[in-house]
C-alpha cells in the first residue's frame, strides 16, 4: 500500500464497541460471565490445593463448566439455567467442601 492510496475503510477505524459484547445485557451474556468466572474460581482453587481427592473433583468440576460453556446457546433457556446451576454447586463445593 503506497502512502498516496486512501484507507481501505475509513469508516471501520472510527467505530467503537458496544459495552457487554453482542448480548451484553442478555441472560445469555450473564450465564456466560457467571461460567467464566467459577471455572477461573475452580483454577484459583486447583493451584492451592494439595488434597487428591479435592484436586479430583475440582478438575471434574473444571470439565463441567468448560462443557457447559461450549454448550451455551442464546436461544436455550434451560441450558442457560443449567449453567448458572452448576456455577452455584461449583461454589458451594469451593465453600463448604460438599456440593
Amino acid at each position: 500500500m503506497s502512502d498516496k492510496q486512501p484507507p481501505t475503510d475509513p469508516v471501520l477505524s472510527h467505530v467503537q464497541p458496544l459495552p457487554g459484547g453482542l448480548y451484553g445485557d442478555q441472560p445469555y451474556e450473564t450465564a456466560l460471565s457467571d461460567l467464566r468466572a467459577a471455572v477461573a474460581e475452580v483454577s484459583a482453587a486447583l493451584r492451592d490445593t494439595e488434597d487428591p481427592a479435592v484436586t479430583e473433583d475440582l478438575m471434574r468440576y473444571q470439565v463441567d463448566l468448560n462443557r457447559a460453556q461450549l454448550q451455551l446457546r442464546p436461544d436455550d433457556d434451560d441450558a442457560l439455567e443449567r449453567a448458572h446451576a452448576l456455577c452455584r454447586t461449583v461454589r458451594r463445593y469451593l465453600t463448604t467442601g460438599t456440593a
